[in-house]
């Protein structure tokens, strides 16, 4: 009986779910089927970039040397640092130099003093040289003239004046003759003493001696010149002409004065040269930056000694320390992507320095040669991957960007703003058109050409055949994978 039962129960189940299983069949036989999957197309951005790490260096390195050795005092920097034009680098001792300026200074001073000395010489012998050439001549003059004279004879002026002399002499000695016999009378008369007498007689031999001497001289003067004087008159031209010779030779000394002078004004202008070495060497112990830069490398430490680089030592002797001026990142670009990026081309870069910071850059230059270009291909080593070296500069420094960090650098090689993208699964590309299926007004599927433009890793710019807002189907997963080139096309 209770078996009986049971399989009554059974059975009845059985039927039960068999007609609910039948119903459902038969209601999802007749059930719409679901819409298709659409995406909606949209406006917004699509860009290409390029990747890469690369390395931050310094554009321009300059080298800081010393002029002058010594002992470094001060040196105010330190690696890293950002320093301008001008700035004190280091300061050298100069305990060295000063003695050599005091001691210079008073070579100049000497060599000054000496100088003076012979320009007054110079100038007091040329004086004493005219003054005596103008005596000698002016003698010479007198002589040449004397001798003229002499030679000439007696003019008759001459002879007129000594006759002249003879008529005088004997007015005289007739005078005296009167009063010698006025006062002999006298005297015999016992008038006057015979001492006045005898004065009158004194008085007549003078008479007579003087013109006695006259008519000597208007002899001799009729006579002419006498043939010693003629001699005497010429040895003393000759005499003069000697001296005037002599004043002559003697302003050669001039020369000669004038050639101290240019000796001394030498020596001066030689011991100025050295004194304003010296000075420019103390000027020189301060060692200023020659640019604004970063500090790359700092070389000594106060108390350390370094060495002249314009001496002949090498770098490594005189250098002080090492600044850049301006930093950028250099990155190897692969053969594939270089052709997507252009000078100019904005980027980003970020430093592990400041992890969650990019920083703006530009491509500055882009090699026209990859960096195995002129390997050796000869050894029959497997060839790599070509790459091209590209510049990357900061558009402003920054204190945490250090030379020497690697830098991850985003260079972005093309972009389109506020355009019409879709996904890129839901077109079927021929080269730069596509072909993509869109709901009608009616609700219904069409097919519609597009013409495409710049693509990324997930969209694609759409010229036309699409709008914004525009329902475009998403195609059925199967089993194939499509290969889609997201290069930038020739627009990107």
């Amino acid at each position: 009986m209770k078996k009986s039962v049971k399989t009554a129960i059974g059975a009845g189940i059985v039927l039960v779910l068999g007609g609910v299983a039948a119903s459902r069949v038969s209601r999802d036989l007749h059930k719409p089927p679901p819409p298709p999957r659409t995406t909606e197309a949209k406006r917004g951005d699509v860009s290409v970039s390029v990747q890469e790490v690369g390395a931050v260096q310094p554009v321009d390195k300059v080298d800081v040397r010393s002029k002058v050795a010594g002992r470094i005092l001060v040196m105010p920097i330190e690696a890293g640092q950002r320093v301008q034009a001008g700035q004190l680098i280091a300061m050298v001792d100069r305990t060295l130099l000063d003695p050599q300026i005091q001691q210079t200074q008073a070579q100049l001073d000497q060599a000054k003093a000496r100088l003076a000395q012979s320009e007054a010489s110079y100038q007091l012998q040329r004086s004493q040289t005219k003054w005596a050439i103008a005596q000698a001549a002016a003698g010479l003059e007198s002589a040449r003239a004397h001798l003229a004279t002499v030679a000439a004879g007696a003019r008759p002026q001459e002879i007129a004046q000594k006759k002249q002399e003879i008529a005088r002499a004997q007015i005289a000695l007739d005078d005296a003759l009167r009063t010698q016999a006025r006062k002999q009378s006298l005297a015999a008369k016992g008038f006057v003493s015979q001492a006045d007498a005898d004065a009158s007689q004194v008085a007549v031999d003078t008479g007579r001696s003087t013109l006695a001497a006259a008519q000597e001289s208007l002899s001799l003067t009729l006579a002419g010149a006498r043939k010693e004087d003629v001699n005497d008159a010429r040895v003393a031209v000759h005499s003069a002409e000697v001296q005037l010779a002599t004043a002559r030779a003697n302003s050669l000394q001039d020369a000669v004065r004038k050639s101290d002078i240019d000796q001394a004004r030498g020596n001066v202008q030689q011991i100025a040269g050295n004194l304003s070495q010296l000075q420019v060497q103390v000027g020189d112990t301060k060692i200023s930056a020659p640019v604004s830069g970063i500090v790359l490398k700092k070389y000594r430490q106060p108390g350390e000694i370094v060495q002249s680089a314009t001496t002949g030592f090498s770098d490594t002797q005189s250098i002080v320390a090492t600044l850049g001026s301006r930093l950028e990142v250099q990155v190897g670009i692969n053969e594939v992507d270089v052709a997507k990026i252009r000078v100019g081309a904005p980027v980003t870069i970020g430093v592990d320095a400041a992890p969650g910071v990019s920083f703006a850059g530009s491509v500055t230059e882009i090699a026209p040669a990859s960096t195995n270009a002129f390997a050796d291909t000869t050894s029959g080593a497997a060839a790599s991957i070509s790459k091209f070296s590209v510049r990357v500069a900061f558009q402003k420094y920054d204190a945490r960007i250090r030379p020497g960090m690697s830098a991850n650098v985003n260079i972005m090689s093309a972009q389109r703003k506020n355009v019409v993208v879709i996904p890129l699964q839901n077109v079927a590309f021929t080269g730069n058109t596509g072909k993509v299926q869109v709901l009608n007004a009616a609700g219904k599927p069409e097919d519609r050409t597009v013409s495409l433009g710049l693509r990324d890793d997930t969209g694609v710019e759409v010229k036309t055949g699409l709008a914004a807002g525009d329902k475009v189907l998403v195609p059925a997963l199967t089993g194939t994978r499509r290969t889609i080139d997201i290069g930038g096309g020739p627009d990107g």
